[in-house]
């Protein structure tokens, strides 16, 4: 297998185990996607610690693994380790205490095509079945354009699969929402589609719409229109009177929504569009690391009455020419996600900074922000250099939540599936899991 397959495997890897992973493991079907699920994990798993250089806490590795669907040290340390380390040509070495039990690890993973190709090659490993190769066909060709079933079929029996197990692998892949089996008006002949199948050529979701007036087409192009020009735009701020037209852009992919929850109740989702990154080659957002950056600086915007970013483009400006920021107090509080998403480190530093206030130079210790993963931050700039992206200040928001309660975030595909739900009871578990990624439990 190519590089450049391996890429490929890799990225659909682990866009289907996003989707997934919010089943239950005892889902009808779902053991015959296991190699696939086991390669999204470890992609998602790379994409988390990449940038760490050195992890030598396995405790601090079983926290990001937790966050990617991986359940336990067992897994961790007898599948998923060994498996990277098999599969990274190097990249990947295991730290090993004197009786062979795993400790830690060294990465040296640059950039995100390092993560896929190496889950591709995970994939690769674990000798995936036809079914599961079909469904990797299936989505890469379903990206380009929707095809009708019987087209699809042509197609994926060029590549000698048997008509047996291209009918199951579809039948699977609609279960579980892998794809969308839509059917056309005035035919029997469903079409076949995906999430990330839409673009800017209206013939991709004509199907999805088709039934909806005239009025109702220009409701839904006026709120793409609004994204488009300023994503990560707060999807409350949405007048309500388009919610259903809203509700549907998001259903059928013409929206990709970022969900941050808090442990406080309040949850609030941030709308990008579909083409947020140039799926060129692979290379889009498919780790959702951006809309997550994006999202988190909007949150900061709009939603936190304290540590209000007030210019975000001076923010991620400074944080990738000086690779960090700080100290301040907001830094322990307002970037828990991107922290646990493995972009952003806290630290404690102490640092001299001439101060206005006192007239001379002061020491200030506190917690630091650095950046893990400067090649995020360099996307997410070019997105907030745009002048359409600064929106205006409301000056009626009330609703105001601490971002240190923020402990969940849900990607596009999980928005889609199911709203997550946070309660109190899991508050004393976050911030013992936050302690450990910090190493304050050492």
């Amino acid at each position: 297998m190519s590089n450049i397959e391996k890429i490929k495997f890799g990225y659909w890897s682990v866009a289907t185990q996003k989707h997934l992973k919010v089943f239950q493991n005892e889902s009808t079907g779902l053991s015959q996607l296991g190699s696939l699920h086991l390669a999204g994990k470890a992609g998602r798993f790379l994409g988390a610690i990449r940038g760490n250089n050195q992890i030598q806490d396995i405790n601090k590795l079983l926290v990001i693994a937790n966050n990617v669907g991986i359940t336990g040290i067992p897994e961790l340390v007898k599948f998923i380790l060994p498996e990277l380390e098999r599969a990274s040509d190097g990249r990947i070495e295991l730290i090993k205490d004197t009786v062979g039990n795993i400790t830690g690890l060294v990465e040296y993973l640059f950039e995100q095509s390092n993560v896929l190709q190496i889950s591709g090659q995970v994939f690769e490993n674990s000798n995936p079945t036809d079914i599961e190769k079909i469904v990797v066909s299936t989505m890469d060709e379903t990206k380009k354009i929707p095809y009708l079933q019987n087209e699809l079929t042509q197609l994926l029996t060029k590549e000698n699969f048997s008509e047996r197990d291209i009918s199951l692998s579809l039948a699977l892949q609609g279960q579980f929402r892998l794809i969308q089996i839509l059917n056309k008006s005035k035919s029997k002949e469903a079409i076949i589609s995906n999430e990330y199948v839409w673009g800017k050529d209206h013939k991709k979701i004509a199907m999805a719409i088709s039934h909806l007036g005239l009025k109702e087409k220009e409701e839904i192009k006026q709120i793409i229109d609004i994204i488009q020009r300023a994503q990560g735009y707060p999807l409350d701020k949405i007048s309500l009177e388009t919610i259903e037209f809203l509700n549907l852009a998001k259903k059928i992919g013409m929206i990709s929504p970022m969900t941050i929850s808090t442990t406080r109740g309040i949850q609030k989702e941030f709308g990008f569009s579909a083409d947020l990154l140039k799926p060129e080659d692979y290379k889009d957002d498919i780790l959702d690391d951006v809309k997550l950056l994006l999202a988190s600086i909007r949150f900061g915007e709009n939603y936190t009455q304290y540590s209000t970013i007030w210019d975000p483009k001076e923010f991620l400006s400074y944080l990738i020419e000086h690779r960090e920021i700080g100290p301040h107090d907001a830094n322990s509080t307002d970037y828990i996600m991107l922290e646990k998403r493995g972009i952003v480190r806290v630290i404690e530093k102490t640092k001299t900074k001439f101060s206005s206030y006192y007239g001379g130079y002061v020491k200030r210790t506190g917690p630091c922000l650095e950046l893990l993963r400067k090649d995020i931050a360099e996307e997410a700039l070019k997105i907030i250099s745009s002048p359409d992206y600064k929106l205006p200040k409301d000056t009626d928001v009330t609703n105001f939540g601490s971002i240190l309660d923020i402990n969940s975030s849900l990607s596009p595909e999980e928005s889609r599936i199911l709203m997550g739900e946070t309660t109190e009871a899991m508050k004393e578990v976050a911030d013992e899991s936050l302690r450990m990624l910090r190493g304050e439990l050492l």
